[in-house]
């Protein structure tokens, strides 16, 4: 489900090239041409279900978490859900109300799938059974942050180029969910 959502995104990249500017513009810009909603929209609840079954699997497989990794984990979820829910500002020059809870809510939803996955990768360093699992996990959660925090200079540097630092977190986010259901699949084998 992830990796059709990182695709759709893709497809949304290179089919809306000539109108939203992967160098500088947000990925939710999409919404607001002919068919980049109903797409955008559609990655967004690929990775809510990709979210529900990694909840699903890490139940099943008796995965050791904190209280900490689960609330930031529900975070993530719920910075999806917000940035489903609210569109987009059609402008930063001229905000609106939605469009500053939507910039919330990816704000939300970059911290936090990372931190969750650093917390986790550290939980997990202290049970051998999860040993190798912590391990890629801990790296998928440094491309996380990296990205994420390069994404978020971008917010207040001008000239950075936001569009491909969030391009780039949304694939680091991608890393950390297949990290992890790699991890959950191996376990329940």
């Amino acid at each position: 489900m992830a990796a059709v959502a990182q695709a759709i995104i893709a497809g949304l990249t290179l089919g809306f090239a000539a109108d939203v500017s992967p160098w500088r513009d947000p990925v939710s810009d999409y919404a607001w041409h002919r068919g980049g909603r109903f797409l955008f929209a559609t990655a967004v609840v690929l990775l809510l279900a990709a979210a529900a079954a990694l909840a699903i699997a890490a139940h099943l497989a008796a995965l050791p978490r904190t209280p900490a990794v689960s609330t930031l984990f529900l975070l993530w979820t719920a910075g999806l859900v917000v940035v489903l829910l609210f569109r987009s500002n059609v402008s930063a020059a001229d905000p609106t109300a939605s469009g500053e809870i939507h910039r919330a809510g990816g704000a939300v939803l970059f911290a936090s799938l990372p931190l969750a996955a650093w917390a986790l990768s550290t939980r997990l360093r202290t049970d051998t059974r999860w040993l190798a699992a912590a391990a890629a996990l801990r790296r998928s959660a440094v491309a996380g942050v990296v990205t994420a925090a390069a994404f978020g200079s971008a917010q207040i540097v001008d000239g950075l180029p936001a569009g491909l630092l969030e391009r780039l977190a949304l694939l680091a986010e991608f890393l950390i969910i297949a990290s992890t259901a790699t991890a959950l699949r191996r376990a329940v084998r």
